[in-house]
């Protein structure tokens, strides 16, 4: 029997917030199978952003060394420069969770805790979708051990507020949950060892969150511009292996 383990590396970030002031909260994230494909992706990622940070840079011509240029993030970006990374970015394993604000009660906008837990349950829905989806496509195997590593923007952590998201992982993907309101059971989906790694990295000094905030931010883009530009909205929708709209 083949009990090699499998690392899996998801990398997430958010554009938006839960909040009455904004139609969408959007979270993003690229996947990785194996250290070697994490290390290439960086590679090349800093390569392309070190070829157009400086477009961005306070120092001008010959001043600006690269060293002190800003972080390239969604909402600072040219459409040009925004095109040449999503291009690069969609040879990944993409994901996105949506979520519409307005259709929101009111009591999870209005409480800080309440919005702690809902981002936690966002959070969980998505992995949870992106592990099944490794699964239905083969490329992975449920019953191999599973290291699962996830990388979180600590300033997403911060406004947002994780309450128990690793042990809530942990109980839906490797001994599945009963929700005692609606009589249901929602079996495991991995049947072998997990081990869950949960970081939270400075976006600045993280490519592959970078990344994932360059995807969050695109996907609320073009959630806000999708009536008047449905061509645009339905091509990054095809970029995902895996979306989810929420509630």
């Amino acid at each position: 029997m083949n009990n090699k383990l499998q690392t899996i590396y998801i990398n997430i970030d958010d554009s938006g917030k839960i909040s009455k002031k904004e139609h969408f909260a959007v979270y993003g994230g690229i996947i990785f199978l194996t250290k070697s494909e994490k290390d290439k992706f960086i590679t090349q990622y800093r390569s392309i952003v070190n070829d157009i940070k400086c477009h961005y840079c306070p120092l001008r011509n010959n001043s600006c060394n690269n060293n002190n240029c800003p972080e390239l993030k969604h909402n600072n970006l040219k459409n040009k420069d925004i095109r040449r990374i999503i291009n690069y970015i969609k040879k990944y394993i993409l994901t996105a969770c949506i979520i519409n604000n307005e259709e929101l009660y009111d009591y999870i906008i209005n409480n800080k805790a309440s919005k702690g837990r809902y981002n936690d349950y966002a959070l969980r829905r998505t992995i949870k979708g992106i592990i099944s989806t490794l699964i239905n496509n083969h490329l992975i195997n449920p019953d191999r051990p599973i290291n699962l590593i996830i990388n979180i923007d600590e300033q997403s952590t911060k406004s947002n507020g994780y309450y128990n998201l690793k042990d809530g992982l942990l109980e839906e993907l490797k001994y599945g949950i009963t929700n005692f309101n609606y009589a249901k059971t929602y079996k495991p989906i991995i049947n072998s060892d997990l081990t869950i790694t949960l970081t939270y990295q400075k976006s600045d000094k993280s490519y592959v969150v970078q990344a994932a905030d360059l995807i969050a931010g695109t996907v609320r883009k073009h959630m806000i511009l999708a009536s008047s530009n449905p061509k645009a909205f339905q091509k990054i929708m095809k970029y995902l292996n895996y979306k989810i709209f929420l509630p």
